[in-house]
Protein backbone atom coordinates (compact mmCIF):
# COMPACT_ATOMS: atom_id res chain seq x y z
CA UNK A 1 0.00 0.00 0.00
CA UNK A 2 1.13 3.52 -0.67
CA UNK A 3 2.45 5.55 2.22
CA UNK A 4 -0.18 8.02 3.30
CA UNK A 5 0.92 11.62 3.71
CA UNK A 6 -1.56 13.95 5.34
CA UNK A 7 -1.51 17.56 6.39
CA UNK A 8 -4.08 19.54 8.34
CA UNK A 9 -4.03 23.17 7.30
CA UNK A 10 -5.90 26.41 7.73
CA UNK A 11 -5.07 27.70 4.26
CA UNK A 12 -7.58 27.63 1.44
CA UNK A 13 -8.20 24.63 -0.77
CA UNK A 14 -5.78 24.55 -3.66
CA UNK A 15 -7.25 24.37 -7.14
CA UNK A 16 -6.52 21.65 -9.63
CA UNK A 17 -3.06 21.59 -11.06
CA UNK A 18 -2.82 21.81 -14.81
CA UNK A 19 -4.43 18.71 -16.27
CA UNK A 20 -5.21 17.21 -12.88
CA UNK A 21 -8.45 16.64 -11.03
CA UNK A 22 -9.00 17.63 -7.42
CA UNK A 23 -10.93 14.83 -5.79
CA UNK A 24 -13.08 15.56 -2.74
CA UNK A 25 -13.76 12.56 -0.51
CA UNK A 26 -16.10 12.62 2.47
CA UNK A 27 -15.76 10.18 5.34
CA UNK A 28 -18.32 9.14 7.90
CA UNK A 29 -16.00 7.39 10.36
CA UNK A 30 -12.69 5.61 10.67
CA UNK A 31 -11.24 2.90 12.85
CA UNK A 32 -7.75 4.19 13.57
CA UNK A 33 -6.89 7.07 11.29
CA UNK A 34 -4.87 9.85 12.96
CA UNK A 35 -3.19 13.13 12.08
CA UNK A 36 -0.21 14.33 14.13
CA UNK A 37 -0.77 11.57 16.70
CA UNK A 38 -3.99 12.97 18.10
CA UNK A 39 -6.16 10.69 20.17
CA UNK A 40 -9.37 11.26 18.24
CA UNK A 41 -9.82 10.22 14.62
CA UNK A 42 -9.92 12.83 11.89
CA UNK A 43 -13.12 12.53 9.90
CA UNK A 44 -14.87 14.72 7.34
CA UNK A 45 -13.76 16.31 4.08
CA UNK A 46 -10.47 15.40 2.40
CA UNK A 47 -8.92 16.34 -0.95
CA UNK A 48 -6.20 14.98 -3.19
CA UNK A 49 -4.95 16.21 -6.55
CA UNK A 50 -2.19 13.62 -7.02
CA UNK A 51 -4.16 10.37 -7.23
CA UNK A 52 -4.06 9.72 -3.51
CA UNK A 53 -0.34 10.13 -2.91
CA UNK A 54 -1.16 12.90 -0.43
CA UNK A 55 -4.36 14.11 1.21
CA UNK A 56 -5.46 17.26 3.02
CA UNK A 57 -8.20 17.48 5.62
CA UNK A 58 -10.49 20.52 5.67
CA UNK A 59 -12.82 21.88 8.30
CA UNK A 60 -13.56 20.69 11.79
CA UNK A 61 -11.39 17.94 13.17
CA UNK A 62 -14.28 15.48 13.53
CA UNK A 63 -17.30 15.81 11.23
CA UNK A 64 -19.41 12.76 10.37
CA UNK A 65 -19.83 13.58 6.70
CA UNK A 66 -22.02 12.01 4.01
CA UNK A 67 -21.63 14.18 0.88
CA UNK A 68 -20.22 17.42 -0.49
CA UNK A 69 -21.27 19.84 -3.23
CA UNK A 70 -19.32 22.69 -4.80
CA UNK A 71 -21.26 25.72 -5.96
CA UNK A 72 -21.03 26.04 -9.77
CA UNK A 73 -18.96 28.97 -11.05
CA UNK A 74 -17.55 29.69 -7.59
CA UNK A 75 -14.09 28.33 -8.46
CA UNK A 76 -14.31 26.08 -5.43
CA UNK A 77 -14.90 28.91 -2.98
CA UNK A 78 -18.41 27.87 -1.90
CA UNK A 79 -18.68 24.33 -0.56
CA UNK A 80 -21.51 22.58 1.27
CA UNK A 81 -21.14 19.33 3.19
CA UNK A 82 -24.01 17.18 4.44
CA UNK A 83 -23.19 15.96 7.94
CA UNK A 84 -24.66 14.22 10.91
CA UNK A 85 -25.12 17.55 12.66
CA UNK A 86 -26.61 19.40 9.68
CA UNK A 87 -25.39 21.26 6.61
CA UNK A 88 -22.03 23.00 6.89
CA UNK A 89 -20.94 25.70 4.47
CA UNK A 90 -17.66 27.35 3.58
CA UNK A 91 -17.54 30.52 1.49
CA UNK A 92 -13.76 30.85 1.47
CA UNK A 93 -12.57 27.62 -0.18
CA UNK A 94 -12.57 25.65 3.04
CA UNK A 95 -10.71 28.09 5.29
CA UNK A 96 -13.66 28.41 7.66
CA UNK A 97 -16.97 26.61 8.14
CA UNK A 98 -20.34 27.27 9.74
CA UNK A 99 -23.42 25.16 10.36
CA UNK A 100 -26.28 26.65 8.36
CA UNK A 101 -29.06 24.49 9.83
CA UNK A 102 -30.91 24.31 13.12
CA UNK A 103 -31.60 21.45 15.49
CA UNK A 104 -34.45 20.10 13.34
CA UNK A 105 -32.07 19.21 10.51
CA UNK A 106 -29.75 16.34 11.38
CA UNK A 107 -28.50 13.22 9.62
CA UNK A 108 -28.17 15.13 6.36
CA UNK A 109 -27.23 12.58 3.70
CA UNK A 110 -26.84 14.57 0.50
CA UNK A 111 -26.74 18.17 -0.65
CA UNK A 112 -27.51 19.48 -4.15
CA UNK A 113 -27.17 22.99 -5.60
CA UNK A 114 -29.40 24.45 -8.33
CA UNK A 115 -27.00 25.09 -11.25
CA UNK A 116 -29.01 28.08 -12.51
CA UNK A 117 -29.83 29.74 -9.19
CA UNK A 118 -27.03 28.75 -6.86
CA UNK A 119 -28.72 30.30 -3.84
CA UNK A 120 -31.21 27.42 -4.06
CA UNK A 121 -29.90 24.40 -2.19
CA UNK A 122 -31.57 21.08 -1.36
CA UNK A 123 -30.74 18.60 1.38
CA UNK A 124 -31.80 14.97 1.56
CA UNK A 125 -31.95 13.76 5.15
CA UNK A 126 -33.11 10.85 7.26
CA UNK A 127 -36.19 12.99 7.99
CA UNK A 128 -37.03 14.17 4.50
CA UNK A 129 -36.17 16.92 2.03
CA UNK A 130 -35.26 20.47 3.03
CA UNK A 131 -34.77 23.48 0.78
CA UNK A 132 -33.06 26.83 1.12
CA UNK A 133 -33.61 29.76 -1.24
CA UNK A 134 -30.93 31.98 0.28
CA UNK A 135 -27.74 29.97 0.28
CA UNK A 136 -28.47 28.05 3.45
CA UNK A 137 -29.58 30.84 5.78
CA UNK A 138 -33.16 29.57 6.09
CA UNK A 139 -34.36 26.02 5.43
CA UNK A 140 -37.90 24.74 4.87
CA UNK A 141 -39.17 21.18 5.09
CA UNK A 142 -40.44 19.90 1.72
CA UNK A 143 -42.07 16.53 2.35
CA UNK A 144 -45.54 17.01 0.86
CA UNK A 145 -46.43 13.82 -1.01
CA UNK A 146 -43.58 11.66 0.30
CA UNK A 147 -44.70 8.38 1.84
CA UNK A 148 -41.27 7.78 3.37
CA UNK A 149 -39.15 10.63 4.63
CA UNK A 150 -35.89 8.66 4.70
CA UNK A 151 -34.31 10.18 1.60
CA UNK A 152 -30.92 8.77 0.75
CA UNK A 153 -30.24 10.76 -2.42
CA UNK A 154 -31.47 13.82 -4.31
CA UNK A 155 -30.60 15.05 -7.81
CA UNK A 156 -31.59 18.10 -9.85
CA UNK A 157 -32.51 17.68 -13.51
CA UNK A 158 -29.82 19.27 -15.65
CA UNK A 159 -32.27 20.64 -18.23
CA UNK A 160 -35.05 21.84 -15.92
CA UNK A 161 -33.84 22.58 -12.38
CA UNK A 162 -37.42 22.73 -11.13
CA UNK A 163 -37.53 18.97 -11.67
CA UNK A 164 -36.10 17.10 -8.70
CA UNK A 165 -35.70 13.37 -8.09
CA UNK A 166 -35.21 11.71 -4.74
CA UNK A 167 -34.52 8.16 -3.59
CA UNK A 168 -36.63 6.98 -0.66
CA UNK A 169 -37.44 3.83 1.26
CA UNK A 170 -40.79 3.72 -0.57
CA UNK A 171 -39.54 4.17 -4.15
CA UNK A 172 -38.42 6.93 -6.51
CA UNK A 173 -40.20 10.27 -6.19
CA UNK A 174 -40.27 13.26 -8.53
CA UNK A 175 -41.13 16.90 -8.06
CA UNK A 176 -41.94 19.22 -10.96
CA UNK A 177 -42.14 22.26 -8.70
CA UNK A 178 -38.80 22.60 -6.97
CA UNK A 179 -39.71 20.10 -4.20
CA UNK A 180 -42.93 21.89 -3.19
CA UNK A 181 -44.79 18.62 -3.83
CA UNK A 182 -43.81 15.06 -4.71
CA UNK A 183 -45.34 12.21 -6.68
CA UNK A 184 -44.34 8.55 -6.79
CA UNK A 185 -42.42 7.95 -9.99
CA UNK A 186 -41.97 4.21 -9.73
CA UNK A 187 -40.52 1.17 -7.93
CA UNK A 188 -43.04 1.47 -5.12
CA UNK A 189 -42.00 -0.24 -1.91
CA UNK A 190 -38.39 -0.74 -2.90
CA UNK A 191 -35.65 0.79 -0.79
CA UNK A 192 -33.80 3.09 -3.18
CA UNK A 193 -30.24 3.86 -2.12
CA UNK A 194 -28.92 5.96 -4.99
CA UNK A 195 -30.17 7.62 -8.16
CA UNK A 196 -28.17 8.66 -11.21
CA UNK A 197 -29.18 10.77 -14.19
CA UNK A 198 -27.19 9.80 -17.27
CA UNK A 199 -24.55 12.35 -18.17
CA UNK A 200 -25.36 11.62 -21.84
CA UNK A 201 -29.16 11.55 -21.85
CA UNK A 202 -31.25 13.34 -19.23
CA UNK A 203 -34.20 11.04 -19.92
CA UNK A 204 -32.21 8.05 -18.67
CA UNK A 205 -32.26 7.38 -14.94
CA UNK A 206 -30.64 4.53 -13.01
CA UNK A 207 -31.21 3.56 -9.39
CA UNK A 208 -29.53 1.18 -6.99
CA UNK A 209 -31.63 -0.58 -4.37
CA UNK A 210 -31.16 -2.32 -1.04
CA UNK A 211 -32.28 -5.79 -2.14
CA UNK A 212 -33.33 -5.69 -5.80
CA UNK A 213 -30.26 -4.58 -7.71
CA UNK A 214 -30.32 -1.91 -10.42
CA UNK A 215 -33.23 -0.51 -12.41
CA UNK A 216 -33.12 1.73 -15.46
CA UNK A 217 -35.63 4.07 -17.08
CA UNK A 218 -35.08 5.65 -20.48
CA UNK A 219 -38.20 7.86 -20.36
CA UNK A 220 -37.63 9.99 -17.24
CA UNK A 221 -39.01 7.38 -14.87
CA UNK A 222 -42.30 6.44 -16.53
CA UNK A 223 -41.20 2.83 -17.02
CA UNK A 224 -38.47 0.89 -15.21
CA UNK A 225 -36.78 -2.42 -15.88
CA UNK A 226 -34.21 -4.39 -13.86
CA UNK A 227 -30.70 -4.72 -15.32
CA UNK A 228 -29.04 -7.31 -13.10
CA UNK A 229 -27.50 -9.91 -15.43
CA UNK A 230 -24.12 -10.82 -13.96
CA UNK A 231 -24.65 -8.71 -10.84
CA UNK A 232 -23.71 -10.99 -7.93
CA UNK A 233 -24.81 -8.62 -5.16
CA UNK A 234 -28.24 -6.96 -5.32
CA UNK A 235 -27.49 -4.34 -2.66
CA UNK A 236 -26.25 -1.37 -4.68
CA UNK A 237 -25.10 1.77 -2.88
CA UNK A 238 -23.54 3.78 -5.72
CA UNK A 239 -23.54 4.12 -9.50
CA UNK A 240 -21.22 5.94 -11.92
CA UNK A 241 -21.07 6.48 -15.66
CA UNK A 242 -18.16 7.13 -17.99
CA UNK A 243 -18.57 10.75 -19.16
CA UNK A 244 -17.11 9.78 -22.55
CA UNK A 245 -19.14 6.62 -23.16
CA UNK A 246 -22.82 6.17 -22.28
CA UNK A 247 -22.47 2.39 -22.40
CA UNK A 248 -19.85 2.14 -19.65
CA UNK A 249 -21.35 1.98 -16.15
CA UNK A 250 -20.04 1.07 -12.70
CA UNK A 251 -21.94 -0.20 -9.67
CA UNK A 252 -20.72 -0.37 -6.08
CA UNK A 253 -22.30 -3.10 -3.98
CA UNK A 254 -22.42 -4.37 -0.41
CA UNK A 255 -20.06 -7.33 0.04
CA UNK A 256 -19.82 -7.82 -3.71
CA UNK A 257 -17.37 -5.08 -4.66
CA UNK A 258 -17.41 -3.22 -7.97
CA UNK A 259 -19.21 -4.34 -11.11
CA UNK A 260 -18.75 -2.87 -14.59
CA UNK A 261 -21.01 -2.86 -17.62
CA UNK A 262 -19.75 -2.09 -21.12
CA UNK A 263 -23.13 -2.42 -22.79
CA UNK A 264 -25.30 0.11 -20.99
CA UNK A 265 -26.27 -2.20 -18.15
CA UNK A 266 -27.39 -5.21 -20.18
CA UNK A 267 -24.69 -7.29 -18.48
CA UNK A 268 -22.21 -6.82 -15.63
CA UNK A 269 -18.87 -8.30 -14.65
CA UNK A 270 -17.02 -8.26 -11.36
CA UNK A 271 -14.00 -5.91 -11.24
CA UNK A 272 -12.38 -6.45 -7.85
CA UNK A 273 -8.73 -7.19 -8.59
CA UNK A 274 -6.72 -5.39 -5.89
CA UNK A 275 -9.65 -4.43 -3.67
CA UNK A 276 -9.22 -5.52 -0.07
CA UNK A 277 -12.70 -4.39 1.02
CA UNK A 278 -15.82 -5.28 -0.98
CA UNK A 279 -18.31 -2.94 0.72
CA UNK A 280 -18.47 -0.04 -1.75
CA UNK A 281 -20.26 3.26 -1.12
CA UNK A 282 -18.72 5.72 -3.60
CA UNK A 283 -17.64 5.58 -7.24
CA UNK A 284 -16.54 8.33 -9.62
CA UNK A 285 -15.04 8.32 -13.11
CA UNK A 286 -12.45 11.05 -13.65
CA UNK A 287 -13.86 13.37 -16.34
CA UNK A 288 -10.38 14.25 -17.59
CA UNK A 289 -9.35 10.60 -18.03
CA UNK A 290 -12.05 7.93 -17.99
CA UNK A 291 -9.49 5.18 -17.36
CA UNK A 292 -9.18 6.62 -13.84
CA UNK A 293 -11.93 5.46 -11.48
CA UNK A 294 -12.17 6.29 -7.78
CA UNK A 295 -13.71 3.82 -5.34
CA UNK A 296 -14.72 4.54 -1.74
CA UNK A 297 -15.09 1.59 0.62
CA UNK A 298 -16.74 1.14 4.00
CA UNK A 299 -13.79 0.69 6.31
CA UNK A 300 -11.01 0.29 3.77
CA UNK A 301 -10.46 3.84 2.54
CA UNK A 302 -10.01 4.90 -1.09
CA UNK A 303 -8.96 2.72 -3.99
CA UNK A 304 -8.02 3.94 -7.46
CA UNK A 305 -8.02 2.22 -10.85
CA UNK A 306 -6.03 3.60 -13.75
CA UNK A 307 -7.28 1.06 -16.29
CA UNK A 308 -11.05 1.40 -16.18
CA UNK A 309 -11.65 -0.79 -13.14
CA UNK A 310 -9.60 -3.81 -14.21
CA UNK A 311 -7.10 -3.32 -11.39
CA UNK A 312 -7.19 -1.30 -8.17
CA UNK A 313 -4.54 0.04 -5.82
CA UNK A 314 -4.92 1.61 -2.38
CA UNK A 315 -5.32 5.38 -2.57
CA UNK A 316 -5.33 6.54 1.06
CA UNK A 317 -7.56 7.25 4.08
CA UNK A 318 -6.90 3.83 5.58
CA UNK A 319 -9.82 2.27 7.55
CA UNK A 320 -12.14 5.18 6.65
CA UNK A 321 -15.77 4.78 5.66
CA UNK A 322 -15.75 6.79 2.44
CA UNK A 323 -19.33 7.87 1.79
CA UNK A 324 -19.13 9.96 -1.37
CA UNK A 325 -16.94 11.74 -3.92
CA UNK A 326 -17.15 14.96 -5.87
CA UNK A 327 -14.62 16.83 -8.01
CA UNK A 328 -13.49 20.31 -8.85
Amino acid sequence: MRAQQLKETSSTLSGSEAGKTTLYAVTRSTEKFRIFGRDNPTVGLFTTNDLGKSWQHWGWHYTKCFSAAIEPNSDGKVIYIACGNGIQKSSDSGKSWAITTGWKMTECLQVAIDPENTQTVYAATAYGIFKSNDGGKVWQEKNHGLESTYTASIIIDRINPQTIYTATEAGVYKSKAGADSWELLGLEGKGIRTILQSVHDTNTLLVGTEDDGIFISTNSGELWKPINVGLESLTVYCLAQDPHSARILYAGTFRGGVFKSSDGGNSWKSCNNGLTRLDIHALLVDPSDSDIVYCGTLGGGVFISEDGGENWHFGGLETSQVWDFTIK
